[in-house]
């Protein structure tokens, strides 16, 4: 998803600001480069142990020249989680239109929700692991990411009432789900979209396989979710 950030004091900004002091090579945007790199960083130290100098070293600027673009650390994080999870949301409505079955709507998700986190230009899933969610500024993340949950819970329940899925927990199966397409970005090669999409391919299959009551369906399930374009 596109959306245009504001610097520190609430104003657009593109490429024009404070000078760069590294190789690194910057985008047109230097606040998209301050939060590719935070996350970068937060993926790999955790929130707590980043130092805004360390931020501002990876986006190629002075720290003082952090400044200009984000008010805080914290300011970060709130521009990463803002509208994170919109595409996934919007991915769903979708689908929740679509005359299809269940099942294909929900290999269809597990598919395309892999491949909008994987080609994604930054990784949040350390918010997961790293964050304490109980904290007030993440209940909008955390709200929206339950509504993910809860759909592919209705899905998982309606496939099972047509015969279609085992009998199993509905609500623990679609976090296991979610869970598997977020950390999809630790191991997928997204050095191209086609590595990517294969990727994508084999592990909604694999997700919606491990429930089918019958493996014979599959095929069918994924020829009818060919003939929906999302």
């Amino acid at each position: 998803m596109e959306r245009k950030l504001e610097n520190a004091q609430g104003k657009g900004r593109a490429s024009v600001g404070r000078p760069r002091v590294s190789d690194f090579s910057p985008s047109e945007d230097p606040r998209e480069d301050i939060v590719e790199a935070a996350a970068r960083l937060f993926s790999t130290k955790g929130l707590a142990n980043v130092s805004v100098r360390e931020i501002a070293a990876q986006a190629g600027l002075k720290k003082a020249s952090f400044y200009y673009y984000f008010a805080s650390k914290d300011a970060i994080v709130d521009a990463m989680i803002e509208g994170l999870l919109d595409p996934a949301l919007a991915i769903q409505k979708r689908l929740g239109k679509a005359e299809l079955s269940d099942a294909a709507r929900l290999y269809l998700y597990l598919r395309e929700d892999t491949v909008a986190l994987c080609a994604a230009p930054y990784d949040c899933t350390w918010l997961i692991a790293n964050c304490d969610l109980n904290d007030p500024r993440f209940q909008p993340y955390v709200k929206q990411r339950d509504q993910l949950i809860a759909w592919l819970a209705a899905r998982i329940r309606k496939g099972k009432s047509a015969g279609t899925f085992i009998d199993c927990d509905a609500g623990l199966i679609a976090k296991a789900m979610l869970s598997a397409t977020e950390n999809s970005v630790a191991w997928v090669d997204r050095s191209a979209p086609r590595h990517i999409g294969d990727a994508a391919q084999e592990l909604a299959a694999l997700l919606l396989r491990g429930i089918l009551a019958s493996e014979a369906d599959f095929a069918g399930i994924k020829a009818e979710a060919e003939t929906f374009s999302l």
